[in-house]
């Protein structure tokens, strides 16, 4: 079974996991209005950033880094480790980021993910296959997107972003979401070759999940068969039944048609349990970090597990009969769950899925 054995996350609430956790267990949204660009004329003016104008590449070099140390990797062996990357398309790969696995010292960038929101899920999923093939004893996985212009105004152009700055998923009266600043990294390893190394796993990659609905460039299947058909390989992969799941950290953005096409996706791939597990999204506390979305929610299951406590979906107004769900509500909830699932989904219709287990 794949370990994580390093992890390192940046978002508005600071570098690192731990300010990550504090902001989620202080329950307070980390959007502010947006100042690193003019959005006189949008209809949205919040997002959730860090201050200044952070370069990508800069920031993820850095979180690379954070999680290769932590992992105790030595030059050697982050020499004979590949990199797998989720991050926006501007064009070609520009020479910062294909020089970005040899300025981190690693064997060089195997593949860069640009599949929308899952992207991140994804090359985590990629990297547990390889790990499964043999082909690597280890891969490093990153990804990464800053709040822009350009996708701000893509998103504010479509009406899809909350213009009162307020996400509000999986709850009736929501109008969008929030956009997020979001990075991270992890090394991912077989638990031999940890146990070999003598590194102490964060959590473990049980299993993992792809799959699309081919439905609409935008739209997601009203029955949510994407995240259905992923989340249901993962539970095949980790041999698991629906019950051991503790945890659901959902994909939902708070927008009226994803929400409950994600809640009808997890009754089908759950079944009667979907009721009662429990479930939030932080995006509502965070930011959607659209590409790196999957990533920093990997980090958020990963630390509900270590706590014992699962973070609360924020900004509920109303339950909503479309999404009959057991939502975690008002305060994050102690709960000593061992198996986490988070759950991602892009335009296209690509949607992934990846089961952690606490170790």
């Amino acid at each position: 079974m794949p370990v994580i054995t390093g992890l390192a996350t940046l978002t508005a609430y600071g570098r690192g996991a731990e300010q990550l956790w504090a902001g989620l267990l202080g329950g307070a949204p980390a959007r502010t209005p947006v100042t690193r660009f003019d959005v006189g004329a949008r209809r949205a003016r919040y997002a959730a950033t860090v201050p200044g104008h952070p370069d990508l590449t800069d920031e993820l070099a850095v979180l690379i880094e954070q999680a290769c140390a932590q992992a105790g990797l030595t030059v050697d062996q982050r020499a004979r480790t590949p990199l797998l990357l989720a991050r926006h398309p501007t064009g070609p790969v520009d020479r910062a980021t294909a020089g970005l696995a040899a300025a981190c010292g690693l064997l060089g960038l195997q593949r860069i993910h640009t599949n929308a929101c899952a992207a991140a899920g994804s090359a985590v999923a990629d990297a547990a296959a390889l790990l499964v093939l043999g082909e690597h004893p280890r891969v490093v996985v990153a990804a990464g997107q800053l709040v822009d212009a350009g996708s701000f105004a893509s998103f504010d152009s479509a009406g899809v972003l909350a213009p009162d700055g307020i996400a509000r998923p999986f709850s009736l009266g929501r109008q969008g979401p929030v956009l997020g600043d979001g990075a991270g990294a992890l090394v991912l390893e077989s638990a031999g070759e940890a146990r070999r190394r003598g590194a102490v796993p964060l959590v473990a990659l049980a299993g993992w999940g792809q799959a699309g609905d081919a439905h609409h460039v935008a739209r997601p299947h009203p029955q949510g068969l994407g995240i259905a058909r992923a989340a249901t390989a993962a539970l095949r992969r980790a041999g698991l039944a629906p019950e051991a799941i503790g945890y659901v950290n959902a994909h939902a953005t708070a927008t009226p048609r994803f929400d409950p096409s994600e809640a009808a996706g997890l009754r089908a791939a759950l079944g009667p349990y979907a009721h009662r597990v429990p479930v939030s999204s932080t995006k509502a506390l965070h930011g959607h970090c659209l590409i790196a979305a999957g990533m920093v929610e990997l980090a958020v299951c990963a630390l509900a597990l270590r706590h014992s406590l699962l973070p609360v979906n924020a900004g509920h107004l109303a339950a909503d009969p479309d999404c009959p769900l057991d939502l975690v509500l008002d305060r994050p909830r102690p709960a000593p769950a061992r198996h986490a699932l988070s759950l991602s989904a892009g335009f296209g219709g690509t949607c992934t899925a990846l089961l952690l287990e606490a170790v």
